[in-house]
């Protein structure tokens, strides 16, 4: 199992950046635009919640490649706390969705929070902590370091592209 941090300082109130989660025109162009996906789609969002279909572009070590294959697929289901400004989040692959196949344990799971905390006037701090377990005997470890490096470079992206998206769309 692997647990991963990242932070970073950003340019908004935590009601903006929990305003960017929650919202479909800045989850599309991050997906689609900044973390150049295969496929995304916004299953359901709300008030704190939400679902979101993901087919990731993925740059993994040929071994990985090739057991997860090109149309690996999952979703992320996530609900916000706005007490204490945290974001509770899970992957739950397609297959465990599906209500006529019997549940399995999963061979890959993830799961993690994000905690936002004023940080001066105007700015918040960010911190994601993410845990990544995969249940592959003898490639397990490779699994997890590959999904971990991919998940730090996705949200060093995701960190620049906010500030982006915010300075286009303040007055």
């Amino acid at each position: 199992m692997k647990t991963s941090t990242t932070s970073a300082v950003l340019p908004c109130t935590p009601d903006i950046l929990w305003g960017s989660f929650l919202n479909e025109s800045y989850l599309n162009a991050l997906y689609l635009d900044e973390l150049e996906s295969r496929a995304f789609d916004v299953l359901d969002i709300g008030e704190a919640s939400r679902k979101l279909r993901i087919v990731p572009k993925m740059n993994l070590p040929a071994p990985v490649a090739k057991l997860i294959g090109e149309s690996f697929a999952y979703e992320e289901h996530g609900t916000l706390d706005r007490a204490t400004n945290e974001w509770t989040w899970r992957m739950v692959q397609p297959a465990d969705l599906d209500s006529k196949r019997k549940p399995r344990k999963d061979a890959v799971t993830m799961h993690g929070t994000v905690r936002v905390e004023p940080s001066g006037e105007s700015h918040c701090r960010r911190t994601d902590n993410f845990t990544v377990e995969a249940k592959l005997f003898g490639i397990g470890g490779l699994i997890e370091s590959s999904i971990e490096k991919e998940l730090q470079s996705a949200r060093a992206k995701e960190y620049a592209f906010l500030a982006r998206w915010l300075a286009h769309r303040t007055p």
